[in-house]
């Protein structure tokens, strides 16, 4: 009889609910390698207790380096903005460069040019927090704090576990440009499933996570003779993280982002070993065109696939045109009258920012 104890016990050991704590995830110093897939036909929903997920038919396309930089290397005004001389809540352990801010596809239609983002974060045993970013413009890297900070991930961390957290970031490009970005962000987080997860990678016990993602971005400009405020309308979004102990970063992230009235995946992202794949990420705004510009009649728009939503703004920021989960990939803009117009194309992939003529 005592031979069987250990086997009774098995399936308990082999797949147990865990805790995650803050020496879980990525702080500075820390580098992490990922794969990014492009199948984005995978069961995202199906999650509960004791669950098994098999993503173990994944597949590479490309890869890349996560660099979580510790705070020793950050140039003087971000080091002083978040380090030792910020208030206690400012204090960063940690930055990373990051392509999920709306803001920079913003150096499309304004006349800087905006160079990397990092994020702040704040790593502390009761919570993983975005304490705000820097941004270069134009070779100058501005600070920006988070004026409402947002908690990333409340710890320690168990099954059953919901929050929510805000953020809101203030920009003001001032003198170098007569332009405010405003953020505000609502994150509703479930930790909806336990289990083990199988990637390419190998099989873990992790905690499955939840995240929706509201966000509302907006943009005061001087673009076409006057000031205005324009709306940059950002699509809700979804994070599903498998996520287990000493990994640093989550085995597997699946994104979606609401098109129409269906969530279509943007993304496939897990931790992998070294494939000697091509690391480079390139962006929305540098894939997705749209021509000819100027244009007497339609827009023709090239490098994106699947259902489209786009908005059309007027000089004085007014929205005058706008459709939803388009397959003809073209904008037809004959009824407009001659001049200069702001088009915002959100997709799949992502949001991307253009400046019109119409002839």
């Amino acid at each position: 009889m005592k031979f069987l104890i250990p086997f009774a016990l098995l399936p308990t050991i082999l797949c147990a609910q865990i805790t995650l704590e803050v020496s879980d995830f990525a702080d500075g110093g820390d580098t992490v390698r990922v794969s990014n897939s492009n199948d984005f036909s995978l069961d995202y929903t199906s999650t509960g207790e004791s669950y098994n997920w098999d993503f173990s038919s994944l597949v590479a396309e490309s890869q890349s380096l996560k660099d979580f930089q510790s705070m020793d290397n950050a140039s003087t005004i971000p080091s002083f903005t978040f380090g030792a001389f910020a208030t206690e809540a400012y204090q960063a352990t940690n930055f990373a460069e990051t392509v999920d801010i709306p803001l920079d596809q913003a150096g499309d239609f304004l006349p800087i040019s905006i160079d990397a983002i990092n994020q702040f974060s704040k790593n502390a045993t009761d919570g993983i927090t975005s304490v705000g970013l820097s941004v270069g413009i134009s070779g100058t890297e501005i600070p920006v704090l988070s004026d409402t900070i947002e908690t990333r991930y409340a710890l320690p961390m168990n099954y059953g576990d919901n929050y929510t957290s805000n953020g809101y970031s203030y920009l003001d490009l001032n003198p170098i440009f007569n332009a405010i970005w405003i953020q505000y962000r609502t994150r509703n987080t479930q930790v909806d499933g336990w289990g083990n997860i199988t990637t390419p990678y190998g099989s873990f016990e992790a905690l499955r996570i939840r995240h929706e993602i509201i966000e509302s971005d907006s943009v005061y400009i001087d673009l076409f003779g006057g000031p205005q405020w324009f709306e940059l309308p950002v699509p809700v979004s979804y994070e599903y993280e498998w996520i287990t102990k000493n990994e640093k970063e989550p085995i597997l992230k699946i994104t979606t982002r609401e098109v129409g009235d269906a969530e279509t995946i943007s993304s496939v992202v897990y931790k992998d070993n070294f494939l000697n794949l091509n690391a480079s990420i390139q962006e929305t705004q540098n894939l997705l065109k749209l021509g000819p510009n100027p244009t007497e009649y339609k827009l023709v728009i090239s490098g994106i696939s699947g259902a489209f939503s786009y908005q059309v703004f007027d000089h004085k920021g007014q929205l005058i045109q706008s459709s939803i989960a388009q397959l003809d990939y073209s904008i037809d803009l004959s009824n407009l009258e001659p001049g200069a117009y702001l088009v915002i194309i959100n997709s799949s992939s992502g949001k991307s920012i253009h400046k019109i003529i119409k002839k």
